[in-house]
């Protein structure tokens, strides 16, 4: 119902209770019959979902839930619409059970509100001004270039360098009603929105926390947003910005969004916190308006109109919102930060993703598919390479980023924007990148115009002699360190058959070095590391599900 409530909800989720728990799905199960019974499920059929609860706890270990949810089951049987001989019978059962119940209460099982937090790696030591980032990372400015960060120390592979939940997210159309709006996630049992149909949640967490701030506004008028045919995807970010928040907020804070500010966070007379969850973090990062075409900024206006439209179906503007087709200044004014926030989305909003791998495969074989998009402040900070020193992973809506590689002090800390040379070639990618973020690349990649992965060196042979890392001297070694590349190269690839991925990641820092001994990238081998490592951390940290192989 449009409240979440009612007799038919309860018995639809009292039947999928019972399809979870045959599946051992025995915390979804329970989820569905709390969920249930607030939803109205008939109390003279209460003593069903009593005796479910009983078992899936008993078969959670929780054996003092499991007796007291029994004793509750043992009650109920008497206003149940059943003969007196049913009665006596399932009376029976109950007192069996509890009588076979191990007396030790056993342990507290935990439900699927709890699990349902999405657990972040902690970055051990922050940076004191950016707290999302790690103190190796100094951030700096510089007229012409903006914001940019370098290792403030040598910075080891894989050492954790960034975690930031992101303070606008949006799900992708094609994922919603499959995936989480709230986290992104996926779920075997997912709740409906009590107020439309066309979005779903994992949890109950998830649930509250979207009906307190997004989704209640956005739930008006979801129908009508689902047939925009928008292709720039980003440019709802724009839209759940304003969402996310109170007409009152802008209008109360008018005064901060007047002017764009491109080294905010870094100013010699501020020691602020640079918080993510600041709006002024997201309304100061790059846009590039003045270099925008004017079909672009026909385009937007047009999104933008459209989307104040959309607002007004659901009432946002209140009191102020116009009567007719001349729109009032609080709606010109959220509309206008709303074409800003599409520039800022535009230039500096990542894909969030998940590894997706069939029943039974190795995960090294699965592929990352985006399922939604989002705007973290602190992470786009970093400047872009083709062949970058961080790998992003993605937790949830969240992003970990992680060192690609060994980094020196003073080197820059760089993310990828696009795709990396391995995968698209120069002649391709620089084109793509001065077109959509405004930007001539000049990373080492981009300068050198390495090739993709397949015309890379495949061999120790075929390493050109600008690229060798030994002289003469080391020749009678240099067989012997080739033989070391080759045999860990082995073990790592024997440890991930194995679905023993941490142990792989131990010895990738050791097969880095040892590549370095003998060649510099670009090869094949430098390539297959980076590819590698980040599907460890992915299976390690990230977003993953099966999918049935048909």
């Amino acid at each position: 119902t449009g409240e979440g409530r009612g007799e038919e909800l309860g018995l639809a989720l009292a039947n999928r209770s019972a399809v979870l728990a045959q599946g051992k799905e025995f915390r979804l199960a329970l989820q569905d019959i709390s969920l249930a019974f607030l939803a109205g499920y008939p109390g003279d059929l209460a003593y069903k979902l009593h005796e479910r609860r009983a078992k899936c706890l008993k078969e959670l270990g929780d054996y003092g839930s499991a007796d007291f949810s029994a004793r509750e089951c043992f009650e109920s049987i008497t206003g149940a619409k059943i003969d007196n001989e049913k009665k006596e019978k399932l009376m029976e059962n109950i007192k069996k059970f509890i009588n076979d119940l191990p007396k030790d209460p056993g342990t507290t099982a935990t439900d699927v509100d709890s699990e349902s937090s999405v657990l972040l790696p902690r970055i051990a030591n922050p940076n004191k001004q950016f707290p999302a980032f790690s103190d190796a990372i100094e951030l700096k400015y510089e007229e012409g270039r903006g914001r940019f960060g370098v290792a403030s120390r040598d910075i080891k592979l894989g050492e954790l360098l960034c975690v930031e939940k992101p303070p606008v997210f949006y799900l992708h159309e094609e994922t919603s009603g499959v995936n989480c709006s709230n986290c992104f996630r996926e779920s075997i049992a997912p709740l409906p929105s009590p107020t439309c149909t066309q979005t779903v949640f994992c949890s109950r967490v998830c649930q509250t926390e979207a009906m307190a701030t997004y989704h209640v506004v956005e739930s008006k008028f979801m129908d009508v947003l689902f047939q925009h045919g928008l292709k720039k995807k980003e440019w709802f970010l724009a839209l759940r910005a304003v969402t996310l928040k109170p007409l009152s907020f802008f209008l109360e804070n008018v005064d901060k969004y007047e002017s764009h500010n491109p080294d905010h966070g870094l100013e010699k007379t501020s020691m602020d916190l640079y918080k993510t969850e600041d709006f002024s973090s997201l309304y100061n990062l790059v846009g590039h308006h003045e270099m925008w075409e004017w079909r672009d900024h026909a385009y937007k206006a047009f999104f933008a109109l459209f989307f104040v439209r959309c607002l007004q179906k659901s009432n946002y503007f209140g009191a102020a919102q116009s009567k007719d087709f001349q729109l009032s200044d609080e709606e010109l004014l959220v509309g206008s930060l709303m074409i800003h926030v599409m520039e800022v989305a535009t230039m500096n909003s990542h894909e969030i993703g998940q590894m997706e791998a069939e029943r039974g495969q190795n995960w090294l074989l699965g592929q990352t598919v985006p399922v939604g998009c989002a705007l973290e402040p602190t992470l786009v900070l970093l400047n872009h390479a083709c062949d970058p020193t961080m790998i992003r992973v993605n937790i949830g809506v969240s992003t970990a980023g992680f060192a690609s590689r060994n980094i020196r002090k003073g080197e820059e800390i760089t993310d990828c924007y696009s795709w990396p040379f391995d995968i698209t070639k120069y002649e391709d990618r620089s084109p793509d990148l001065l077109k959509k973020y405004k930007f001539q690349c000049g990373c080492i990649a981009c300068k050198e115009k390495w090739v993709t992965f397949h015309d890379l060196p495949r061999s120790f042979n075929d390493v050109p002699d600008d690229k060798i890392n030994f002289s003469p001297e080391d020749l009678p070694h240099v067989q012997g360190k080739m033989m070391n590349v080759q045999k860990l190269g082995s073990k790592i690839n024997q440890l991930q058959q194995k679905d023993d991925f941490d142990g792989a990641m131990s010895l990738y820092g050791e097969f880095n070095a040892a590549i370095q001994q003998l060649m510099a990238p670009p090869h094949q081998f430098y390539v297959i590391a980076r590819r590698s490592y980040a599907s460890c951390l992915w299976v390690k940290y990230g977003n993953k599900i099966r999918r049935d192989n048909n």
